[in-house]
């Protein structure tokens, strides 16, 4: 029979295949001419119904043999010997059996089958399909229509699947299904390797498992071990969590995923809104752990973190942020940020744990620290180790051993060694005491008030208190000072039960003191200029020298008046029931008594000054801080003095500079104007009373007023080195 006649046969047998050649022609035409070509040829009438002996089967490796039949019909053609089974077919070719209705076995070891085809190879790959064609020398095979592939660990489904005997590899260009144990995954297109169990899918990839759904462009799974490889862009997802990647794996079996290139993950289990990324992200669902490794990032409805490395422990709630993380709050009131080398959350707490050159922001506020453990539930956190808050806002630092602190208040608490920083009419300020409090205030949280308890010191360079406590409103700019404050001001030291000083344009404006009320001024510790009362008000003009003084209530001074050469001339001792004061130059110019006043003036040699002293008086200069080095622990600079920078006004020498520094002063020395606040003349007015004594100093050599000038000079510029 010619090689055309046997496929127009086929194409009769299978109707499905036949369809694909119908033409305008009528079937019964079609038919005629096919058997008419069929009886014309001269050797088809030479039919066997009986299958051939092992004898015609060809004996090579190659070679199909007919395991049975229940027809069989064979004719020699120029192409080759052309067989038809019928009935029960079952060929053989090595480790490859094959069932089927009814085939042709054609030339070169071609077999085509249909209906009921089944094909077996080693007793693991089993194939169903309603037709096949086989090449048995390339033993690769071509099945067609409701194809059914199954091995040992998994069930395929479609219409066009090409087999490979030799690789073992199945191909299935059109739609597929495969079931495996728990997972059903559908793709247009793809391959099974039945060596490795390994599908690959591309194309509109569906995966379904009782844990989760998955949608991809290209997959490869294992169908034994139930992994999935993604090749490309993936998303699994169920109702709780939702995976992107494009590119890692997933073990069903043991619930364990790594995903690589753009992967992100994100979880809403319990009502979470939970978003992690990174370079990898790695998931143990049987410990319910998550790894981000490679620019990590965690996002939930309270913040966001970045960090190197993410480990998230579902199980224990603790979580681990390790190179360099930054937090950030994503409340829209509260726009935190903090940085550390490393840090942990525990869930169950609600605790943040950072470590290493931590630093918080937050508005105008920046924190750094050693260390910080914060209550998210709380909002509060404790910095621990070399503390530094900062507000640039109002110019102010603290740096402390430890600090509590509290987003939602803005509560500031240090200690152990708490020492504060600002900067007051370009002139810093520094306050230290075993505890400091800075909190915002009632009426305007952008000012700030400040408490601190317990030894407080205050340094700048022309004021310095001693003090228990203390309260700042920095809306008024009022400083309270509470238990046996003493304020020195420019060489003039104030005492009383309270003292409050207000600022004014970053000026001392105001100096107040409450109960007990005591300024003492001396140019050397032997004559003191002394004012007492129940209360006193001390003003100070814009350049920060006293203006005017009011006391009030039992009101007492104590003051050396001088001459215009600055030389001692006699000490005036007034009492009053009130009086106010009027200073020009840091001079006493006029007093005002409210009541009637009692004065007695004493000539300088007719007095014992230490009778003037009045109850109460203290000169607490041995607890004054002189120096900012002295107040801050830390030594002081060296000065060199350049010789040519010396006046020729400056004649004294090097040594007899340094003498004049070093050695004090006896009483019998005229001292300069410079050193000390200048004591009032008498006023002679008809509310002074009158001097009792008015022998003066004898007038000293004016030699030796220069000179004392000269060094009182030198004395201040080192002080104000110093300072």
């Amino acid at each position: 029979m010619p090689i055309y006649a046997h496929f127009l046969l086929k194409f009769v047998r299978r109707q499905s295949v036949f369809n694909q050649f119908k033409t305008s022609m009528p079937i019964k035409y079609f038919v005629s001419i096919l058997f008419t070509l069929l009886l014309l040829h001269p050797t088809w009438g030479q039919l066997s119904d009986t299958p051939p002996s092992p004898s015609h089967i060809e004996n090579d490796s190659s070679k199909i043999d007919i395991i049975n039949i229940d027809k069989y019909k064979e004719r020699n053609t120029p192409q080759g010997i052309f067989r038809e089974l019928t009935g029960n077919v079952h060929l053989k070719q090595q480790e490859m059996h094959m069932w089927c209705d009814s085939g042709f076995i054609l030339p070169n070891k071609q077999v085509e089958a249909f209906d009921n085809v089944q094909m077996l190879q080693d007793d693991s790959i089993r194939i169903f399909s309603d037709s096949l064609y086989y090449d048995g020398i390339l033993r690769f095979s071509r099945l067609r229509e409701n194809v059914v592939l199954k091995d040992t660990s998994m069930t395929l489904f479609t219409d066009k699947l090409d087999y490979d005997l030799n690789t073992r590899i199945a191909t299935f260009p059109e739609g597929s299904l495969i079931e495996s144990d728990t997972t059903t995954m559908i793709s247009k297109k793809g391959t099974y390797n039945a060596n490795t169990n390994i599908a690959h899918f591309s194309d509109s990839v569906r995966v379904t498992n009782p844990n989760y759904k998955l949608v991809a462009d290209s997959l490869a799974f294992n169908t034994q071990t139930e992994m999935a490889f993604f090749l490309g862009p993936t998303m699994v997802y169920n109702e709780e969590k939702i995976v992107y990647c494009e590119d890692g794996f997933y073990d069903s079996k043991r619930n364990y995923a790594e995903l690589y290139k753009n992967a992100h993950f994100e979880n809403r289990e319990d009502g979470k809104s939970e978003v992690a990324q990174g370079d990898t992200i790695i998931y143990d669902g049987e410990q319910d752990v998550y790894y981000l490794i490679g620019h990590a990032h965690f996002r939930n409805d309270q913040q966001e973190v970045f960090a190197d490395t993410i480990l998230m422990d579902g199980k224990t709630e603790q979580y681990s942020f390790q190179g360099n993380p930054i937090f950030k709050s994503r409340d829209s009131t509260n726009n935190q940020s903090i940085n550390a080398t490393h840090s942990d959350y525990d869930g169950v707490t609600k605790t943040m744990i950072f470590r290493g050159d931590v630093v918080v922001a937050q508005d105008q506020q920046i924190m750094t620290t050693d260390s910080l453990d914060y209550s998210t539930e709380t909002k509060s956190g404790v910095a621990r180790g070399n503390v530094v808050w900062r507000d640039t806002s109002a110019n102010m630092q603290i740096s402390c051993g430890e600090a509590f602190y509290n987003d939602s208040t803005k509560y500031l608490l240090a200690h152990k060694n708490p020492l504060l920083t600002t900067l007051i009419d370009k002139d810093t300020m520094w306050l230290r005491s075993d505890t400091l409090i800075a909190i915002p205030d009632s009426s305007d949280q952008d000012q700030r008030n400040l408490y601190a308890f317990h030894q407080v010191q205050i340094f700048k360079s022309n004021i310095q208190v001693l003090c228990d406590s203390l309260f700042y409103n920095s809306i008024d700019s009022i400083f309270n000072f509470y238990i046996n404050p003493i304020l020195w001001v420019d060489g003039s030291q104030f005492t009383a039960d309270t003292i409050q000083v207000q600022m004014k344009k970053s000026k001392l404006h105001r100096v107040s003191l409450f109960n007990n009320s005591f300024i003492v001024n001396t140019n050397e510790a032997t004559y003191f200029n002394q004012i007492k009362g129940k209360d006193a008000i001390t003003q100070f003009n814009g350049a920060g020298d006293i203006q005017s003084m009011s006391v009030y209530e039992n009101g007492e001074t104590v003051y050396y008046a001088l001459d215009e050469a600055d030389r001692y001339m006699l000490v005036n001792d007034i009492d009053c029931q009130d009086m106010r004061l009027y200073f020009a130059d840091n001079q006493i110019k006029r007093i005002n008594y409210l009541g009637k006043p009692s004065a007695v003036v004493y000539p300088m040699h007719q007095v014992d000054h230490k009778t003037l002293q009045l109850n109460g008086f203290q000169w607490l200069d041995s607890l004054q801080i002189k120096t900012k080095y002295e107040f801050l622990g830390i030594p002081a600079p060296i000065v060199l003095i350049d010789s040519n920078s010396i006046s020729p006004i400056d004649s004294l020498s090097i040594s007899e500079q340094i003498d004049s520094i070093v050695t004090p002063l006896d009483s019998s020395q005229t001292l300069n104007k410079s050193n000390k606040l200048k004591s009032k003349k008498i006023i002679k007015s008809n509310t002074n009373p009158p001097i009792k004594s008015s022998t003066p100093n004898p007038k000293k050599d004016n030699s030796a007023i220069r000179k004392s000038k000269k060094r009182s000079k030198l004395k201040k510029k080192k002080q104000q080195a110093e300072r």
